[in-house]
């Protein structure tokens, strides 16, 4: 099978239509809400392609290290559909605009948009006992973290800092039967505590 029909974010092939059956009806995508341009992130694939390099990895490295509430801009030279069941079952929503043929602009946002962790002002944080991960370029320090959770099976609290924070982050972490609760926001750093949920031993 060739590699662009295996390709999460390669056009999908072409459906023939069938004479006398009604196609599914498709829901209609949701419209792009006005939202702060401070909140969204830039990412251009379209050399990628050009190059013949699949950017999956720089996508889904991106959408990790989205701070909760921005919002994901796409620019491909096509409407990256398969992505959108993709990032659907982390909870994005998404919406496209094409601009020529070869232009397209896609936003993927959270569905409930969640606000920013509150900071905090009077208080510094407790970096003494965190795990510091700040200076890692992602998806570092989600490799780091998984390394550290799953290769002590008697680990059940973790405090780490970290350069940000994405829900992303949050449901790999469930999948391996932690949970993450962002306690302060300070500048670029999150100071987040990790717990494992009870019952979970397996170490996955």
């Amino acid at each position: 099978m060739a590699a662009a029909e295996t390709s999460v974010t390669s056009p999908s092939p072409r459906r023939r239509h069938v004479q006398g059956v009604t196609p599914p009806q498709r829901p209609t995508p949701p419209t792009l809400p006005a939202f702060d341009p401070s909140l969204v992130v830039d990412l251009d694939v379209r050399d990628d392609f050009r190059a013949g390099r699949e950017p999956l990895t720089r996508i889904l490295a991106v959408v990790h290290s989205l701070p909760s509430g921005s919002v994901l801009h796409l620019r491909a030279p096509f409407q990256p559909t398969p992505l959108f069941s993709v990032l659907g079952r982390l909870g994005f929503e998404h919406h496209s605009e094409r601009f020529a043929d070869d232009d397209w602009s896609s936003w993927f946002w959270r569905g409930d948009l969640a606000p920013p962790a509150p900071l905090m002002e009077d208080l510094p944080l407790p970096t003494d006992d965190a795990w510091d991960l700040r200076d890692l370029p992602a998806p570092e320090p989600l490799h780091r973290l998984i390394e550290r959770i799953t290769g002590d099976s008697t680990l059940s609290k973790l405090n780490v800092l970290l350069p940000a924070y994405s829900d992303l982050l949050s449901s790999i972490l469930t999948e391996h039967g932690w949970r993450i609760d962002v306690v302060a926001t300070s500048g670029t750093t999150v100071y987040a505590q990790l717990t494992r949920q009870i019952g979970d031993r397996s170490g996955r």
